[in-house]
């Protein structure tokens, strides 16, 4: 089995190549793991009823302001706010939060590793470099695949996706491992500074190339 670690800056389109493997390789024993949506399932549910350990550990941290007040739900928005306004704050959240994800993400991995079907699994990991690169974690995966676009277009289109000031992604950037960096440690590029139309052949070509890997072809 094939297993790489797919991974880009803010708003490079990571979800969008996601998605593109999924649909050339859904039938072919190709599987996504998305570490975004582990960590928001750890964080679904409401403080008030039946809360998560992940809840609880947040409301330890942080207090009720992360809350709302009626349903009890994490805010998301408030809670991205602040955290990128505060390095500590950033800090405790993630020693809270990676271990958990990538308890489940390394789970998974084994669970597929098992069957015969499976040969490529692709996991969409924003920050691999800042969380996984040069520990144990990275023993996990064969290949890096990095989704890169110029840092102005991250900034743009990450105003457009997410309604947030300039500022803030601008915050979150400096917060992540810069694009030279990203494009040195990487195992393979897909360059997604154009249109989606553009993006599929691009990505059709290096699925083929893991097929290979992989003992496909």
């Amino acid at each position: 089995m094939l297993s790489i670690a797919l991974t880009g800056g803010i708003g490079s389109g990571k979800s969008a190549v996601s998605d593109i493997f999924n649909q050339l390789g859904k039938d072919q024993g190709l599987k996504l793991i998305d570490s975004d949506q582990i960590a928001r399932s750890l964080l679904e549910g409401s403080i008030n009823h039946s809360p998560s350990p992940a809840l609880l550990k947040i409301k330890e941290l942080f207090g009720n302001e992360l809350f709302e007040p009626d349903s009890g739900k994490l805010n998301r928005a408030v809670m991205r706010e602040k955290v990128f306004g505060s390095p500590e704050y950033k800090q405790q959240l993630e020693a809270l939060l990676h271990p958990l994800v990538y308890e489940s993400i390394f789970k998974q991995l084994e669970t597929y590793r098992k069957q015969n079907n499976i040969h490529i699994v692709i996991t969409a990991i924003p920050l691999f470099f800042e969380t996984a690169y040069q520990t144990e974690r990275a023993q996990y995966f064969d290949r890096i695949l990095v989704v890169d676009i110029p840092e102005q277009m991250q900034i743009e289109r990450s105003i457009n996706r997410d309604h947030c000031s300039r500022e803030l992604i601008q915050q979150i950037m400096d917060n992540q491992v810069d694009r030279n960096t990203r494009l040195k440690l990487a195992d393979d590029i897909i360059d997604n500074s154009g249109t989606l139309q553009q993006l599929k052949p691009r990505v059709i070509e290096l699925y083929q190339f893991y097929q290979k890997l992989a003992g496909m072809k």
